[in-house]
């Protein structure tokens, strides 16, 4: 019963802060606005089971569409920057996918909330957890490159795999996706450094979506 209970409080929560307060943010303020509460929400989800399992359910219709716009298989090495305390991104992969899946955050405190969470769920041997920086941490490796919410650095860390990763490597970047004219602003703006090869929004978590970026020829 208290299951069930939780289960309703956080869909309704959910539900109140995507669909009710991000959404009538203004893309900039809103992007802002949810990598503070990402953070913020997986520290303390990591620490409770029964959050955690509803946060990869809501999760879930985002990361499969991901996998789908990235073509990604299981004979792809898989790169996450920007982690966090609960590797969400990783676990959704790992579950559909037998992929190598390296995941990367510069937070040591967040990394080491990782490392238990995923010993915790028995996944050490598809997800790696690294405490580095996204901004110099070798990519050439990797086949698919997903960057999500909260990070620092961000045109830093665009430059570095620019320069550096794969020639075809497939980069998924996750933000919020608005109008139609803002989201021409946003690919006008990831043009700088990638070409645009797609986009996906989410259906469960409006205004979250993501886009392909390939390195330029």
């Amino acid at each position: 019963m208290s299951r069930q209970i939780t289960n309703r409080f956080f869909s309704f929560v959910t539900h109140i802060f995507f669909e009710g307060i991000s959404a009538k943010f203004p893309p900039g303020s809103a992007k802002k606005l949810m990598d503070f509460s990402y953070v913020i929400f997986e520290k303390v989800a990591n620490k409770f089971e029964i959050i955690s399992s509803n946060y990869l359910n809501m999760y879930q219709e985002l990361v499969d569409k991901e996998i789908k716009m990235a073509g990604l298989s299981s004979n792809d090495n898989v790169l996450v920057i920007g982690g966090g305390s609960l590797p969400i991104t990783a676990v959704l992969i790992a579950m559909k996918k037998k992929a190598h899946i390296v995941v990367i955050d510069i937070d040591k405190k967040a990394v080491k909330e990782a490392v238990n969470y995923v010993k915790t769920h028995h996944l050490e041997n598809k997800i790696e957890i690294v405490c580095a920086d996204g901004t110099n941490y070798p990519t050439k490796k990797f086949d698919v490159i997903f960057l999500t919410y909260g990070l620092k650095k961000k045109e830093d860390i665009f430059n570095s795999l620019a320069n550096n990763s794969k020639k075809n490597s497939r980069i998924i970047f996750r933000t919020v996706i608005g109008s139609q004219k803002e989201k021409e602003k946003s690919i006008a703006e990831l043009s700088k450094w990638f070409m645009v090869k797609d986009s996906i929004k989410s259906d469960t978590l409006p205004p979250s979506g993501s886009y392909l970026l390939l390195k330029k020829v």
